[in-house]
């Protein structure tokens, strides 16, 4: 056999540790751009500079001229899918205003939970006792998390802040198993999609905010979480999708919320309290409890 060399671009082992990077930069950029500006502003700047640059590949690179072939239920499909991608956006950093960044980003963990959830009634999938398990444990961890461990005397850090996290956890859960019934070009959806998310971040902006000019440093923040979030980092997801199992490129996402604490603790400075790592156990734990199912039943099958 001859040794073939594994194209970098291809490569998930390449891919998916760059994407973790992207992704678990998202919380400590966010809470370090609020300090000077409020979430709408953040939402407008970052969803805005994503359909700039999608507007120059939709004219050099993409034949818009797919979109005639889309049927009503294409639209319909695709729309849904911005707004549960805006409203994952909206909930998330308006959680980020009212929380610790380490407690918004640790509830918003549960969106794998959510996905699996949400994956029965849509996607048709079979609930097992693992699903139960994980799904149990992620509620644990977030009842520790809410609750500080305080079970007979509780005292939220701030009630509308865990129900955004959560809630946005959900509004993931929903837009992932409405995104994998979609059958069209990949680039264009994700272009449609944006744009979506685009036109309701301007409308919330002019109804709740008002227009704000950053400073470059700002702005250089916008910039990174627009590419890391929104236009690379899915399109990474989607290419390492394509070339390998999406098993093993869900694995790599059991470590997003350990790169995404250490960000946290880096650049803005929180601390994690050992009531915090308990809960970030249980929910860490909680999802890849599901993949340890699927091997132990596949491992019992080839034994039979």
């Amino acid at each position: 056999m001859k040794n073939q060399k594994v194209d970098a671009t291809k490569n998930p082992f390449i891919l998916m540790p760059i994407l973790l990077l992207m992704w678990g930069s998202l919380a400590a950029t966010s809470k370090l751009l609020l300090k000077n500006l409020d979430s709408y502003q953040v939402l407008f700047y970052m969803y805005g500079i994503a359909v700039l640059v999608y507007a120059v590949i939709l004219i050099v690179k993409v034949k818009p001229r797919e979109l005639l072939t889309w049927t009503s239920k294409d639209f319909v499909l695709l729309i849904l899918c911005g707004v549960f991608a805006f409203l994952y956006d909206f909930l998330y950093i308006k959680a980020l205003e009212r929380l610790p960044a380490i407690e918004a980003s640790m509830l918003n963990y549960l969106f794998p939970i959510f996905i699996v959830l949400f994956a029965i009634p849509i996607n048709r999938e079979r609930l097992d006792v693992y699903k139960v398990i994980s799904i149990g444990l992620g509620f644990a961890g977030t009842v520790l998390l809410i609750t500080k461990g305080k079970f007979t005397n509780i005292s939220f850090t701030n009630v509308e802040g865990d129900l955004m996290a959560i809630f946005a956890a959900v509004c993931w859960g929903l837009f992932t198993n409405l995104a994998k019934k979609n059958s069209k070009d990949i680039v264009i959806s994700n272009i449609f999609i944006t744009f979506v998310a685009s036109i309701l971040s301007i409308c919330s902006l002019f109804t709740f905010s008002q227009f704000k000019v950053p400073t470059i440093a700002d702005f250089s923040g916008f910039l990174w979480l627009s590419i890391s979030n929104i236009i690379l980092g899915f399109l990474i997801y989607i290419r390492a999708l394509k070339y390998s199992s999406a098993s093993l490129v869900a694995s790599f996402t059991y470590f997003t919320p350990c790169v995404t604490v250490l960000f946290i603790i880096l650049m803005v400075g929180e601390r994690l309290t050992i009531v915090d790592f308990i809960a970030f156990l249980l929910i860490c734990i909680s999802v890849p409890i599901q993949r340890i199912g699927k091997v132990g039943v596949m491992f019992s099958r080839k034994q039979i």
